[in-house]
Protein backbone atom coordinates (compact mmCIF):
# COMPACT_ATOMS: atom_id res chain seq x y z
CA UNK A 1 0.00 0.00 0.00
CA UNK A 2 1.65 3.43 -1.12
CA UNK A 3 -0.28 5.68 1.46
CA UNK A 4 -1.68 5.26 4.73
CA UNK A 5 -2.73 6.79 7.95
CA UNK A 6 -0.72 9.69 9.00
CA UNK A 7 1.28 9.27 11.98
CA UNK A 8 4.11 11.23 12.47
CA UNK A 9 5.19 15.06 11.06
CA UNK A 10 7.70 13.56 8.65
CA UNK A 11 5.25 11.67 6.93
CA UNK A 12 2.64 14.66 6.90
CA UNK A 13 5.52 16.98 5.54
CA UNK A 14 5.86 14.12 3.00
CA UNK A 15 2.77 13.65 1.94
CA UNK A 16 2.03 17.74 1.69
CA UNK A 17 5.21 17.90 -0.67
CA UNK A 18 4.13 15.13 -2.40
CA UNK A 19 0.80 16.15 -3.19
CA UNK A 20 2.19 19.65 -4.04
CA UNK A 21 4.27 18.07 -6.49
CA UNK A 22 1.57 16.22 -8.62
CA UNK A 23 -0.56 19.34 -8.09
CA UNK A 24 2.04 20.80 -10.41
CA UNK A 25 2.77 17.63 -12.92
CA UNK A 26 -1.53 19.11 -13.94
CA UNK A 27 -2.45 15.57 -14.53
CA UNK A 28 -5.64 13.82 -14.94
CA UNK A 29 -3.65 10.46 -13.77
CA UNK A 30 -3.07 11.64 -10.46
CA UNK A 31 -6.89 12.97 -10.01
CA UNK A 32 -7.55 9.46 -7.55
CA UNK A 33 -4.20 9.71 -5.93
CA UNK A 34 -4.61 13.89 -4.51
CA UNK A 35 -7.54 12.75 -3.69
CA UNK A 36 -6.64 10.46 -1.06
CA UNK A 37 -3.85 12.64 -0.43
CA UNK A 38 -6.36 15.31 0.73
CA UNK A 39 -8.13 13.05 2.52
CA UNK A 40 -5.19 12.16 4.64
CA UNK A 41 -3.43 15.31 5.30
CA UNK A 42 -6.97 16.87 6.40
CA UNK A 43 -7.26 14.14 8.64
CA UNK A 44 -4.22 14.03 10.46
CA UNK A 45 -4.55 18.22 10.51
CA UNK A 46 -8.03 17.74 12.65
CA UNK A 47 -6.59 15.17 14.67
CA UNK A 48 -3.25 15.94 15.41
CA UNK A 49 -2.30 19.33 14.55
CA UNK A 50 -5.03 21.43 15.75
CA UNK A 51 -4.17 19.56 18.84
CA UNK A 52 -0.89 20.45 18.88
CA UNK A 53 -0.87 24.19 17.75
CA UNK A 54 -3.16 24.40 20.68
CA UNK A 55 -0.83 23.49 23.07
CA UNK A 56 2.38 25.72 21.52
CA UNK A 57 2.79 29.15 20.96
CA UNK A 58 3.77 30.14 17.64
CA UNK A 59 7.10 29.96 18.32
CA UNK A 60 7.46 26.99 19.42
CA UNK A 61 5.13 25.53 16.93
CA UNK A 62 7.74 26.43 14.59
CA UNK A 63 10.70 24.97 15.86
CA UNK A 64 8.90 22.26 16.22
CA UNK A 65 8.36 22.15 12.65
CA UNK A 66 11.72 23.26 11.58
CA UNK A 67 13.24 20.13 14.23
CA UNK A 68 11.11 17.82 12.87
CA UNK A 69 11.18 18.42 8.99
CA UNK A 70 15.30 19.32 9.58
CA UNK A 71 15.36 22.34 7.98
CA UNK A 72 17.65 24.75 9.39
CA UNK A 73 16.73 28.46 10.03
CA UNK A 74 18.59 29.81 6.60
CA UNK A 75 16.72 26.97 4.61
CA UNK A 76 13.18 28.18 5.83
CA UNK A 77 14.18 32.32 5.43
CA UNK A 78 15.56 31.46 1.89
CA UNK A 79 12.40 29.23 0.41
CA UNK A 80 10.03 31.62 1.54
CA UNK A 81 11.76 34.93 0.54
CA UNK A 82 12.26 36.20 3.91
CA UNK A 83 15.50 37.68 5.57
CA UNK A 84 17.18 34.98 8.51
CA UNK A 85 16.77 37.96 11.41
CA UNK A 86 13.36 37.68 10.55
CA UNK A 87 13.02 33.95 11.43
CA UNK A 88 15.74 34.50 14.03
CA UNK A 89 13.92 37.09 15.46
CA UNK A 90 10.95 35.58 15.68
CA UNK A 91 12.75 32.25 17.10
CA UNK A 92 14.22 34.10 19.66
CA UNK A 93 10.71 36.26 20.55
CA UNK A 94 12.40 39.35 19.01
CA UNK A 95 9.49 39.86 16.73
CA UNK A 96 5.83 39.05 16.22
CA UNK A 97 5.45 37.02 13.18
CA UNK A 98 3.54 39.71 10.73
CA UNK A 99 0.25 38.89 8.94
CA UNK A 100 2.72 38.38 5.87
CA UNK A 101 4.74 35.89 7.52
CA UNK A 102 1.90 34.11 9.31
CA UNK A 103 0.38 33.35 5.19
CA UNK A 104 4.00 32.52 4.17
CA UNK A 105 4.41 29.69 6.94
CA UNK A 106 0.88 28.69 6.85
CA UNK A 107 1.11 28.19 3.30
CA UNK A 108 5.23 26.41 3.26
CA UNK A 109 4.06 23.32 6.26
CA UNK A 110 0.46 23.43 4.67
CA UNK A 111 -1.11 24.33 7.76
CA UNK A 112 -3.98 26.96 9.04
CA UNK A 113 -2.95 30.53 8.90
CA UNK A 114 -4.46 30.06 13.06
CA UNK A 115 -1.23 27.81 14.08
CA UNK A 116 1.05 31.21 13.85
CA UNK A 117 -1.61 33.93 14.25
CA UNK A 118 -1.74 33.72 18.14
CA UNK A 119 -0.29 36.28 20.48
CA UNK A 120 2.98 35.05 22.51
CA UNK A 121 4.80 37.19 24.79
CA UNK A 122 8.39 38.79 23.40
CA UNK A 123 11.29 38.63 24.68
CA UNK A 124 12.47 42.71 24.76
CA UNK A 125 15.56 43.73 27.03
CA UNK A 126 14.54 47.28 27.94
CA UNK A 127 18.19 48.48 26.95
CA UNK A 128 19.06 51.84 28.44
CA UNK A 129 16.61 51.62 31.79
CA UNK A 130 18.15 51.94 35.22
CA UNK A 131 21.32 54.77 34.18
Amino acid sequence: MKYKKIKTLKQYTTYCNTYEKLIQQNDQKYEDELELLEVLIEEYDNRIMNSQFEKLNPVELLKSLLRDAKISQAELAKNIDVSPQLISDVLNYQRNISEELVLKLSNYFSMTKRAFNRKYELNIKKEGLGR
